[in-house]
């Protein structure tokens, strides 16, 4: 059988086992969430909800998704039980198609090899998170994906559409902005750049436009403003084991100095990196974009403040046709902690200060997710684990350090491919 044909089928009985645990299960606290976000704007609008709701961090595009996902017709909403399937449907489609883009790629750029894209169809990773997390993070994948795609396919209207629709739903993508608009400056074509800056501006600003003219403070006090989850990944989970008082608070709200501090230098290391290497590759190639968006990708994992679980999809596609057997190494070592957390808050609960009952290593099939709540008390139980992935990110980030440095004079001259 043609390998197309079996990775084909690799991403069909991915889709299918998707779709089915989408149907079967709740998520996690997030589905809960965007249930109740969607009913906060169905009853007291967009603003409104920005300006009262400080959890209430995602886009406007994002917000009007949960209020559709509220109402099956005018006057009426949607059952609980049958939100949780519609939010994650768009996330499971993304990945479906991102499969499609990768061999696309293969095409134009000579990888990811096949089996690559096979690992990519059956990643657990994906299908933890697009099949039962509950959240939108497969579906920025897929447009910022498709955005580096279009971009070596020398389209930069398409290329600017796609990346403009990825920061429609999350902000996330807006570290990505200085690698393509620099690449798209440094090509022949000196209207190139014009044209990409002029598209994602308008893609995003539309969108962004509810928010930014009803409750502009809020939007961008909740939404740009939001640096990640204290505690529970890397840095912030290293120096909470230290027992400093300033590094114990737990959240994103109400953080000490220190914290914040901590946060401040992490973020702009990451931006100043960032608009570093975009620059200095500015001329790279086909091949070099993906090498430079991958590495931005995995500086911002190393020395992130606060990753969630689900975040793990959006780096998946660059790492693997930079690095696949790399992009292998991540996603064997995310796929043992992402496991421990959905498996940890599927089948512990608490009383608010304790554990109460539950076997976090209790067969799925004896009891099987359902709803995952993650508290605070329970980052005792999987939080070791993330040093997993992120010590394999720590060596990825070496290893395209050095990719990117022997490439350097590719970057310096190259056109695209």
């Amino acid at each position: 059988m043609r390998p197309n044909r079996i990775v084909l089928l690799a991403a069909l009985v991915a889709l299918a086992a998707k779709l089915y645990c989408a149907a079967t299960t709740v998520g996690t606290n997030d589905t809960v969430f965007f249930y109740g976000f969607g009913k906060m704007i169905n009853q007291h609008g967009l603003a409104w909800t920005y300006e009262h709701v400080s959890i209430f961090n995602h886009t406007p595009l994002v917000g009007a998704y949960a209020s559709l996902l509220q109402r099956t017709e005018p006057g009426s909403q949607m059952r609980m039980e049958l939100l949780p399937f519609y939010l994650r449907l768009p996330g499971i489609v993304a990945d479906f198609l991102s499969v499609f883009v990768l061999m696309r790629l293969r095409t134009k750029i000579g990888g990811p090899p096949w089996w690559a894209i096979g690992l990519f169809a059956l990643s657990p990773v994906a299908f933890m998170v697009s099949g039962f997390h509950g959240n939108v993070d497969s579906l920025l994948a897929f447009f910022l994906l498709t955005a580096a795609w279009l971009a070596v396919e020398e389209k930069p209207a398409l290329c600017g559409l796609a990346l403009g629709l990825a920061c429609n739903v999350k902000v996330a993508p807006l570290l990505l902005g200085p690698v393509f608009f620099l690449w798209w400056f440094g090509r022949v074509d000196r209207r190139a750049w014009r044209v990409f800056a002029l598209a994602v501006s308008l893609v995003t600003l539309a969108g962004w436009s509810p928010a930014l003219v009803g409750a502009p403070r809020a939007f961008l006090g909740n939404v740009l403003g939001y640096q990640g989850y204290w505690g529970i990944w890397g840095v912030s989970w290293c120096l909470k084991q230290t027992g400093v008082d300033a590094f114990q608070k737990v959240g994103f709200e109400q953080l000490s100095s220190a914290q914040l501090a901590v946060m401040g230098v992490c973020k702009w290391l990451i931006i100043a990196a960032t608009c570093t290497v975009a620059w200095w590759r500015r001329r790279a190639d086909a091949h070099g974009l993906f090498v430079s968006l991958a590495w931005v990708w995995v500086l911002f994992f190393v020395c992130a403040a606060g990753i969630a679980p689900q975040y793990f999809v959006w780096l998946a596609p660059f790492l693997l046709v930079v690095a696949p057997r790399w992009a292998a190494v991540v996603t064997a070592a995310a796929s043992v902690f992402v496991f421990v957390f959905y498996n940890v808050t599927a089948n512990v609960i608490t009383d608010g200060t304790r554990i109460v009952r539950g076997d976090p290593w209790a067969s799925p099939w004896q009891h099987p997710w359902n709803l995952a709540k993650s508290d605070n008390p329970h980052i005792a139980l999987w939080g070791p684990w993330q040093l997993l992935p992120w010590l394999a990110l720590i060596a990825c980030l070496a290893w395209l350090s050095r990719e990117a440095w022997t490439s350097r004079k590719t970057a310096s001259g190259a056109v695209p491919a």
